[in-house]
């Protein structure tokens, strides 16, 4: 029988909770950014139906980010895409400068849940990448890189969603959660 406070799934309202409130935050920030104010009355409702049914099947504990490091992290996300849509754009229009496609198996030292799924979400719109696989139980990405210089990017990301999380410490052989 569950502890007080804990669902059948094992996780605390509390836990809940905040996981809805993390969605919820998410949803409104898509929406808006994909609608504007446009219908915003419809975009609050449906992100907290969206926050509600998510909160209620998770089986994920929720991993916090610290707050003040989410600007930050947007900024250097929306710089990467950005960075990225241009520099495939421009190997398309310019198809004589050089690629090496390649695929890298990459280690990653995060804890299984949020900041692992951020990452592999996320890694396919910095410059030159594509998450292709995980592998070893979530423990190692296969990462489909333009050129081994692309690679960096890599290590950026893990760097930063590390910084994002406050993850100290080794992660090495975490599985997914």
């Amino acid at each position: 029988m569950p502890n007080e406070g804990t669902s059948s799934r094992g996780l605390t309202r509390r836990e809940r909770w905040i996981w809805a409130q993390h969605v919820f935050v998410a949803l409104v920030l898509m929406w808006f950014a994909l609608r504007g104010f446009e219908a915003w009355l419809v975009g609050l409702l449906t992100a907290l139906a969206g926050a509600g049914l998510s909160a209620a099947v998770t089986t994920i504990r929720p991993k916090a980010v610290v707050p003040w490091r989410v600007l930050p992290f947007a900024a250097f996300f929306l710089l990467a895409s950005l960075r990225g849509g241009l520099d495939v754009a421009w190997r398309a229009l310019h198809p004589s400068l050089p690629i090496e496609p390649q695929f890298r198996r990459f280690t990653l030292d995060l804890p299984g849940g949020q900041p692992r799924t951020m990452m592999v979400s996320a890694l396919s719109l910095m410059p030159g990448t594509l998450s292709a696989e995980l592998e070893d139980g979530g423990a190692t990405l296969v990462v489909h890189a333009l050129s081994a210089a692309a690679m960096d990017s890599v290590e950026q990301l893990q760097a930063r969603i590390r910084w994002l999380f406050a993850v100290r410490g080794s992660h090495l052989g975490e599985g997914l959660t």
